[in-house]
């Protein structure tokens, strides 16, 4: 485990960490400078451990919010303010060149965006006084009280989305990753939340068996090339699927597979499924059910690495054990607060928030299992792969 402490370097509660990988940190600070806000963004060199600044701009609207998204050579920033304007800029991560600088007017208010991958970003929109008859045009087309666009950073350009399960979608439900060398684009389509779904099993006389939650694959050349197209229907094929008697949840993915958490409510049954993802062959691979007798328990599972804890509590502790990729068997004070993460499958990660009416201070604690140690910090904490992040 490699410990950054950033603390020094992070000087306000307005800074955003942007991508931690082996050698640099990236993120963003944004401050006010001779009366005028300005968003920096930055570069911490972890082998020479010093920052650098790759680019500095000015925010004339103080109500924007920042979407940042990091690619191997890129960082793209989408500026928005809920209404029909939104700027995007990408910046070269080893220069600090400025590749593009633009404005987009849109039809409705920005909602929601996601980048697929350095060059592609999903805009979505809602409805606004000044384009309601465009979105009634839109909604007798798809379906969808919302607008979705795929814009070209490249060509500076953007295209209507009509495939109906992507305007249903939203930017969390938008999972791209690499297989063989061919992007790919995952598209996850749940039905409610984990709650509502089992409240519809309940209620399946009335609803019927159409309550369904979907997981759809595509690769993503052939997306972007339907939607330029102006295709009613992007090509993606069903990968998994669960109607109302039970569940399928994305758990997480790591080199080789992707995960998933699967529910089948009429036997409790729980267990988390992987499905390769160059061959596609679909495994269960951990069953997250508790033994008779065995106290009540909750899972933990790590969307980066695709790792699964099961967290049991005792009288003055937790109780970790691995049950996916790990083979951890810990217990740590209650003291430390909620479970977080645990690293190289000897320390663990703990997150304490002491809040009032009026303040909320957070604290996070490394616990080493083999000697017992114990650290806590009066930060936030960022744990990616076997480094971890204070700031």
């Amino acid at each position: 485990m490699k410990v950054v402490d950033l603390r020094n370097i992070f000087a306000n509660c307005n800074d955003t960490l942007i991508e931690v990988n082996d050698h640099f940190i990236y993120y963003a600070e944004e401050k006010q400078e001779e009366g005028h806000n300005n968003l920096f963004l930055l570069e911490y060199n972890r082998d020479t451990q010093r920052e650098r600044i790759l680019s500095t701009y000015f925010l004339n609207n103080p109500t924007f919010v920042q979407h940042y998204f990091s690619f191997p050579d890129d960082i793209i920033i989408l500026l928005e303010s809920g209404g029909s304007e939104a700027w995007i800029l990408r910046v070269d991560k080893h220069t600090g060149e400025e590749k593009n600088l633009v404005r987009l007017g849109l039809v409705g208010e920005c909602s929601d965006c996601a980048a697929l991958d350095e060059s592609h970003l999903i805009l979505y929109t809602r409805e606004n006084e000044k384009h309601t008859r465009l979105f009634r045009e839109y909604k007798k087309r798809t379906g969808c009280s919302k607008m979705a666009y795929l814009y070209d950073l490249n060509d500076e350009t953007y295209f209507f989305i009509h495939d109906p399960r992507v305007c249903m979608a939203d930017s969390s439900g938008l999972i791209g990753y690499e297989s063989e060398g061919e992007k790919q684009l995952l598209m996850l389509q749940p039905h409610g939340t984990e709650a509502e779904k089992e409240k519809y099993y309940h209620d399946r006389r009335w609803v019927g068996d159409s309550i369904c939650d979907r997981v759809w694959l595509c690769p993503l050349f052939d997306f972007i090339v339907s939607v330029k197209s102006g295709e009613e229907r992007a090509p993606f094929e069903l990968l998994l699927s669960a109607d109302t008697e039970g569940l399928v949840r994305y758990a997480g993915m790591d080199e080789e597979n992707l995960y998933f958490r699967a529910r089948y409510f009429p036997a409790n049954d729980q267990r988390l499924c992987a499905v390769h993802k160059q061959s596609g062959k679909k495994c269960v691979v951990a069953e997250l059910n508790l033994g008779q007798g065995e106290r009540p328990a909750s899972f933990c599972i790590d969307m980066e690495t695709g790792h699964a804890y099961r967290i049991r509590e005792a009288e003055d502790t937790w109780e970790v054990d691995g049950v996916l990729n790990s083979v951890v068997h810990a217990s740590y004070s209650k003291e430390l607060g909620e479970f977080t993460a645990c690293v190289d499958d000897r320390f663990i990660i703990a997150r304490y928030v002491l809040a009032d009416d009026t303040d909320s201070f957070e604290f996070n604690s490394i616990y080493d299992v083999q000697t017992g140690e114990q650290k806590s910090f009066e930060c936030r904490c960022m744990v990616k792969g076997s480094t971890v992040v204070l700031y």
